[in-house]
């Protein structure tokens, strides 16, 4: 554990907690003195990274299988966890899949409907299900977008749209959980190389020529660092991040760690957002339509 651990004492949940970035978010809450729940669809990798972080933080992490995609399951995590933790600080949804890569007229749309449960309504079945054991407590939420929420996507709608519809959502839960006390905001990781892109490489022509070749580059380059998206969460988790909710934030572009971006992130209201940017003066701001 690290000497000054900013989530020393706290509680995270984090789902697809046992690879690839979310086992790197995992790792640094533990540094930074979290006890730590770790949920993912598969026992064997959950039990792996569970005997890794053992070592690293207060205790041995508990562990659950957990499909995100079935709001039953999440319902009961969610109840589980909190009646034997007595309730939660953090939650981060880091749980993901690509989903159908190709064209939207030849790709199979029942694998985009699949996407979207993962990807987006997990999300929203997790932010449901755990907020009412962590509103006591004034908890965190970190959630997990990315490719295709700041630019257009081909080839990748299912992934994009699901990943866009979570940076609203976020938006959403800022100002509906602010009453409760629970800050709310969204990670952009970057281009991570983890087992994710695989799929591109097996999809070949179908991701679309330039997508396909950056992703053998910075497959080969080694791409972000996972450490990067690990070290904004554990900040959005801590009280250092305090007055900051319903943005989204990029872990290798945005200068999050300077005072100056911080403010700005309190401070600004359309700042770290999704807008619409042209010449139109918006006027007045508004909730809804």
């Amino acid at each position: 554990m690290e000497k000054n651990a900013m989530l020393k004492g706290k509680t995270v949940f984090i789902t697809g907690g046992s690879l690839g970035i979310g086992y790197a978010v995992a790792e640094h809450c533990a540094r930074a003195g979290a006890r730590l729940v770790l949920a993912a669809r598969t026992g064997k990798d959950l039990a792996e990274a569970a005997r890794k972080l053992k070592s690293i933080g207060p205790g041995e992490p508990l562990t659950r299988v957990l499909d995100v995609g079935d709001l039953g399951q999440v319902r009961a995590a969610a109840d589980w966890a909190g009646k034997r933790l007595g309730g939660l600080d953090g939650l981060v949804n880091c749980a993901g899949v690509y989903g159908p890569i190709g064209r939207l007229d030849l790709i199979d749309m029942e694998e985009f409907d699949r996407a979207i449960r993962v990807n987006f309504l997990g999300t929203a079945f997790a932010c449901h299900a755990f907020a009412p054991w962590m509103k006591d407590k004034s908890g965190a939420i970190v959630n997990f977008s990315g490719g295709g929420a700041s630019a257009p996507f081909p080839n990748y709608s299912a992934y994009a749209a699901g990943k866009t519809a979570i940076v609203r959502l976020t938006e959403n839960l800022a100002v509906e959980f602010a009453e409760i006390g629970i800050r709310v905001n969204v990670v952009a990781p970057g281009f991570v190389a983890t087992r994710l892109h695989r799929d591109t490489l097996k999809a070949g022509g179908r991701a679309g020529a330039q997508f396909l070749e950056n992703t053998k580059k910075q497959m080969e380059s080694g791409g972000v660092p996972p450490e990067k998206a690990a070290k904004l969460t554990v900040f959005l988790l801590s009280e250092a991040s305090a007055g900051i909710t319903g943005k989204f934030i990029s872990a290798p572009w945005d200068p999050w760690e300077d005072p100056a971006c911080a403010r700005k992130l309190r401070e600004n209201k359309d700042y770290a957002t999704l807008r619409r940017i042209d010449d139109m003066g918006f006027g007045k701001r508004r909730i809804g339509p």
